[in-house]
């Protein structure tokens, strides 16, 4: 099946990013190796940590917004009560991570980018993301084995099992992790960016936690309004707990080339991060991955370059 598969996705399109008139392909190249950030500097605005500015699940517009699927779990298992027959505990598990997974693929997509993602029992009925699929085989083979494998037209991956794992290739962007394992079963997530989304940013974007409390990075375009060689960066974090948060910068031509990473602590409540990104002859978008900790809420409320007040 996983040799059918990779046959059949070829074709379908990788991870994109969408550059500016003004980036030129030399330039970018010339400028990469000049990157710098200094003068980091990690503000608390605000102890209080809300869920304001989250998206209501399209998949289930009933349901609060939540950040943690495990706080809606008993919404579904009242709305679809185990029978023992239709519905069996892990689809409620399934339903409460795809109902949160849909709420932060609709606050991503709604900065103009596109984000795609299923969460399901990956053996059967399986897990397929457009051009990414999750190996379909027993939970009792990824237990004993302690992975499985995640097919991409780029490339393939290994997710561990009751882990997680991100595939980044050249020209690809996507996302894993494992929740549940049982003898026959076990529960999923798949995430895939078609196309990147860019800033500024200003709008409240929530990073997805799986009901293990795996949260997934978020992948954004770091770029100036025109060509700059200094600039002053500012991002507001929103977190239920403190905790550490670490940033990637990567190659906008080859996302696998990681130019610069930077960790910093935020307390709980909302945090400022502000820091100065130089370049020459100009700062060069960067494909920016933002990875939060694990078991944390997280919510990315701003994110702009230039000049900031």
């Amino acid at each position: 099946m996983a040799e059918e598969f990779r046959e059949a996705i070829l074709r379908l399109y990788p991870t994109e990013v969408r550059l500016p008139a003004w980036a030129r392909p030399l330039s970018i190249k010339a400028s990469l190796p000049t990157l710098t950030l200094t003068d980091l500097d990690v503000k608390l605005v605000n102890e209080a940590f809300t869920l304001k500015g989250l998206m209501r699940s399209p998949y289930r517009p009933d349901l609060k917004p939540v950040l943690d699927p495990s706080e809606i779990v008993e919404d579904i298992r009242a709305i679809a009560p185990v029978d023992g027959t239709e519905v069996v505990e892990w689809m409620q598990l399934a339903a409460a991570e795809y109902t949160v997974m849909q709420a932060r693929i609709a606050e991503y997509n709604a900065l103009g980018s596109q984000l795609v993602g299923g969460s399901n029992d990956a053996y059967i009925p399986g897990l397929v993301v457009e051009d990414v699929m999750m190996e379909s085989v027993s939970g009792a083979v990824v237990s004993s084995r302690g992975y499985v494998t995640v097919y991409t037209p780029a490339g393939n991956y290994t997710c561990p099992n009751l882990g997680k794992s991100t595939g980044i290739f050249s020209n690809h962007l996507s996302w894993a992790s494992i929740v549940w394992t049982r003898v026959v079963q076990f529960l999923a997530n798949l995430l895939k960016w078609k196309s990147l989304a860019s800033t500024p940013i200003k709008q409240t974007v929530g990073f997805f936690m799986d009901g293990a409390g795996h949260v997934a990075p978020n992948f954004f375009v770091m770029q100036t309004s025109r060509p700059m060689v200094r600039a002053r960066t500012k991002l507001v974090f929103e977190s239920n707990n403190e905790q550490t948060v670490t940033l990637n910068f990567r190659d906008p031509t080859n996302y696998k080339n990681v130019l610069l990473t930077k960790s910093f602590k935020i307390p709980a409540g909302t945090s400022t991060v502000l820091f100065t990104i130089t370049a020459i002859p100009y700062i060069p978008p960067l494909v920016t991955e933002i990875q939060p900790q694990d078991n944390v809420q997280t919510k990315l409320n701003e994110f702009v370059v230039g000049k900031v007040v």
